[in-house]
């Protein structure tokens, strides 16, 4: 079984050509329903205006190719970070390029039918186009307005299978383009990779053997360091094999962080996941400091301050650099870590 988002074009979003004779008045975008967001790839509300790359396959291509474009959240409104303009925004966009709409390819109230796939452990979309009159089009507009969403819902998700979308064919091989957001977005994280290539942890990693260990030998090893409970709530819930203690790193393996000890703690999979998406850090006196943000929940009340379980064997502590670099790059951002 597949999933789909289905998408219902708009006047607006494709730069209202019917308005000056074919010529778009704007940029060209689909508008991504915020409850379908689950289907692309995670997006921060409060980071201002996030964005992230994303794979794209148009079936309607001559040749298979991979068009790398980004999707992008405008969401003034939401940012933690202060916003000077007069229009602030609240709108997931995934920007046109002419990979994907040759030729203003796309017109309104055409459906754009986006497939998800995962391949090799990357996520892949597919990008169809149904006119109307086209088969499939009467049975997925009448998806858009099942369940109560009523005639003018755009945005939807589809589970099951639709034999008249195509699917593409390819593989590690295939060819890929690059929209110009996209090449944006490669130059700021090849930035980022330089400014990281002089960071002290890169000497620490070197200096301990980073290298001498793997995913297995971390989790062992850090687990057993943390006496196999978590290291801020002091529990874990296990039954036989199974447990639901994680070992989180602390420099994210996506930035390069290697499987030293030093680099790792003991968390249940709540505060893992709490951990990564920056709700709260750890600072050198091993205290939990939690986003502001999050003054007067309860998480806040019951964690901020608090002192987490340190091993008493040096190697095992966690390292002083990891958590200044969690710091500055992990905390307070409410984003999916991605890669540098």
């Amino acid at each position: 079984m597949s999933q789909y988002y289905i998408h219902k074009v708009g006047s607006q979003e494709m730069g209202s050509v019917e308005r000056n004779n074919g010529v778009p008045q704007r940029g060209r975008y689909f508008l991504i329903s915020k409850r379908c967001l689950d289907f692309f790839p995670h997006l921060s509300s409060v980071a201002l205006n996030d964005k992230a790359p994303v794979f794209i396959v148009p079936t309607f291509a001559e040749n298979n190719i991979k068009v790398l474009c980004t999707i992008d959240y405008h969401n003034q409104k939401h940012s933690l970070i202060d916003y000077s303009g007069n229009n602030p925004r609240d709108e997931v966009r995934l920007y046109m390029n002419q990979q994907i709409d040759p030729n203003l390819y796309f017109k309104t109230d055409d459906l754009a039918v986006f497939e998800r796939f995962v391949m090799e452990g990357d996520v892949v979309y597919s990008l169809t186009r149904i006119r109307p009159m086209e088969e499939g089009y009467d049975f997925l507009l009448q998806h858009l307005s099942s369940n109560d969403r009523g005639p003018y819902y755009s945005n939807a998700i589809y589970d099951g299978v639709l034999d008249f979308i195509q699917q593409p064919l390819i593989n590690e091989d295939t060819p890929i383009a690059i929209s110009t957001d996209a090449e944006e977005y490669l130059e700021s994280a090849s930035s980022d990779i330089l400014s990281h290539e002089d960071d002290e942890t890169v000497i620490i990693e070197q200096q301990m053997g980073g290298q001498l260990f793997n995913s297995v030998t971390f989790r062992q090893f850090v687990l057993f360091a943390y006496d196999y409970k978590c290291a801020i709530t002091r529990k874990v819930i296990r039954y036989n094999d199974l447990c639901n203690l994680e070992a989180a790193h602390i420099k994210p393996q996506a930035h390069n962080g290697q499987f030293l000890p030093c680099n790792g703690i003991a968390m249940s999979r709540d505060m893992h996941f709490a951990f990564d998406k920056g709700f709260f850090t750890i600072d050198r006196n091993y205290n939990v400091l939690v986003a502001d943000v999050l003054r007067g929940t309860d998480f806040y009340k019951e964690y901020n301050g608090l002192r987490i379980f340190v091993p008493q064997v040096d190697y095992y502590k966690p390292n002083i650099a990891f958590l200044e670099y969690h710091r500055r790059n992990i905390f307070q951002t409410f984003a999916q870590i991605r890669h540098l």
